[in-house]
């Protein structure tokens, strides 16, 4: 008896609270009802989108969030079902319903129509579409949070989020190892078991992760004195290509491109997990082209990079020209073969490449292209590009881009039909992560901002989203194991 008094009394609560939801916009004073002849400004713009099954509500407001006094929504599935949801502020929809729909809804379209009440009034907007693909994204989006400058790291760090739900988990927060900064993590194939970051500062180290097992390394050595960054694994977890790049910065006044970031020398070298050695090659390593931000072929037998040639870079930071390379890896030589492919040639018309990244189908390379230097994400100018590895044809992701500001450092989802990347597009100050579907074609289609409980978290958030890389499962760091092993002071010194 005491247990049916008891769920009596949680389901009583539970339909109050429903119904609380559902009329939560009934006491508004409404002084007219308008019909609009278009769809309604979204925040965040979901209009139009297409998504894949298993992510989280796309809860969302409007542009004019601040006045709002109500906004009502109704979702219709292609069989016929309709959802009703109202809020005073934004649309939260129950995850419960939401996997129900997108189930519903795999390969077809939903419709949504949208009411918003301001000034005592109703508008009442004309429906829009999302598209539900018969497809799954990767579970996990890793990123770092940071400051949007360079002057100083402040607080940042390693986060992981379910992307099927709102939940957010903390890595590592440089408030653990004294402020410093944490940076460059990177996962074997989106294995989260076999992973490595960085950080720098006065406890800096490169971190690799096997398992549960952590190694702090020192990556310097007397032969090559720069730090390794850029990582990318090869398929066989065996080797880490990495980038050596002594970085400088500028900051502009007088251009939209605030800050400039270059390198005054870079190489690139692979680093040999098993045998404890960096390798690299005279194409690799020479002082007349600056060589950076390698990624492995998902066969693992081609290296991709981005070079240019060696100037002056304080002087002549406009007039450098990234192109696109790859060279042959031989695992089982341990080593690089054959000759130099030039794949993307974007210097001869005077632009730049960055961060060639491969479909893990092996078919697609995604980079960035912009008008001179290497670091794109303060490049106003900077989109995602495509070549297409059978026919070496390249095309923009104009559904993807935006523009009007950056869209920069971008990954793959392991069926090689998503790819994250982080946009400026909103207030061109912080980055925000966006995800978008990449069809059969090669082309993108208009990517959407990851979906949060509020739609306002994205807005207040004071901190921009950095280098967004898919995983297939939760990124987990040993906090206690990871400080205890940093405060030793012992590091394994990579050899060469």
């Amino acid at each position: 008896m005491q247990s049916t008094n008891y769920k009596n009394r949680i389901m009583k609560r539970l339909f109050y609270v429903l119904l609380l939801m559902l009329t939560c916009s009934c006491g508004v004073n409404v002084t007219d009802t308008i019909s609009m002849d278009c769809v309604p400004m979204l925040w965040p713009d979901y209009n139009g989108v297409t998504i894949p099954k298993n992510i989280a509500p796309l809860n969302f407001s409007t542009v004019r969030y601040d006045s709002l006094q109500g906004i009502e929504a109704q979702i219709k599935t292609p069989d016929g079902k309709v959802y009703e949801y109202s809020g005073a502020k934004y649309i939260d929809i129950p995850i419960d319903q939401w996997r129900t729909m997108m189930q519903e809804s795999a390969g077809n379209k939903i419709e949504i129509t949208v009411a918003e009440i301001t000034g005592n009034k109703k508008y009442c907007y004309r429906p829009f579409e999302i598209y539900v693909a018969d497809s799954e994204v990767d579970s996990y989006l890793c990123y770092r949070l940071i400051a949007p400058g360079y002057e100083l790291y402040s607080r940042m760090g390693l986060y992981c989020r379910d992307l099927t739900t709102f939940n957010q988990t903390t890595v590592v927060d440089n408030r653990l190892i004294h402020g410093n900064c944490v940076n460059c993590h990177s996962f074997c194939m989106g294995n989260t078991d076999i992973a490595q970051f960085h950080i720098r500062g006065d406890l800096g180290c490169t971190v690799l992760k096997s398992g549960d097992e952590l190694t702090i390394s020192n990556a310097k050595t007397d032969k090559l004195k720069l730090n390794c960054v850029y990582p990318y694994w090869h398929p066989s977890g065996n080797y880490i290509a990495y980038s050596q790049n002594n970085t400088v910065q500028s900051f502009h006044c007088g251009s939209p491109n605030r800050v400039e970031v270059y390198d005054s020398e870079s190489r690139v070298v692979v680093y040999d997990v098993k045998n404890n050695k960096l390798l690299t090659c005279p194409e690799l390593n020479s002082a007349r082209t600056f060589t950076t931000e390698p990624s492995f072929s998902p066969d693992g037998k081609w290296l991709y990079y981005a070079t240019a040639d060696t100037v002056d870079m304080a002087i002549k930071t406009r007039e450098v020209h990234y192109d696109i390379c790859r060279i042959g890896f031989d695992e089982a030589m341990g080593g690089f073969v054959g000759n130099v492919d030039t794949l993307v040639k974007a210097s001869k018309d005077s632009l730049s490449t960055a961060f060639p990244r491969p479909s893990y189908d092996g078919k697609w390379l995604l980079f960035t292209k912009f008008k001179y230097g290497q670091f794109a994400i303060w490049h106003k100018e900077a989109d995602l590009w495509m070549m297409n590895l059978a026919t070496t044809e390249t095309f923009p992701l104009e559904r993807a881009n935006c523009d009007y500001d950056a869209d920069s450092y971008h990954s793959w989802s392991q069926n090689s039909e998503w790819i994250a990347f982080e946009s400026r597009r909103d207030d061109g100050l912080y980055t925000r992560a966006y995800i978008a579907h990449i069809n059969e074609n090669g082309r993108a289609d208009k990517a959407f901002m990851i979906p949060q409980r509020s739609p306002e978290d994205n807005r207040r958030l004071m901190y921009s989203y950095n280098v967004p890389e898919f995983a297939t499962k939760e990124f987990k760091v040993d906090k206690g194991t990871l400080e205890g092993k940093l405060k030793s002071g012992k590091k394994m010194q990579f050899g060469y």
